[in-house]
């Protein structure tokens, strides 16, 4: 079983737990579970843009920026084939 799926097993058993679902009930808990939520978007936010600035300095290519060339590359393999075809049909 992996990480993931042992996460869950472990909230669903919280979730029945009468005490959580009090505490859960609790508007002063929500805000800060959901704060806490928003604190972690923001830091992943914040680390991705440091880390896209860095590799910009250091002239290194993001993995998005090579997950594009990737996409791009296999167009053009796809278009190459394409014509390739085309032309021995010819």
């Amino acid at each position: 079983m992996d990480i993931k799926q042992q996460l869950m097993n472990q909230a669903v058993k919280l979730m029945q737990d009468p005490r959580v679902s009090r505490a859960l009930q609790n508007p002063r808990v929500m805000q800060g579970l959901v704060g806490a939520v928003q604190i972690g978007t923001k830091v992943q936010h914040n680390l991705d843009q440091n880390l896209r600035k860095v590799a910009q300095g250091l002239n290194l290519a993001t993995g998005a920026e090579v997950d594009e060339l990737r996409r791009t590359i296999s167009r053009l393999e796809e278009q190459l084939e394409q014509q390739r075809a085309q032309r021995d049909s010819e």
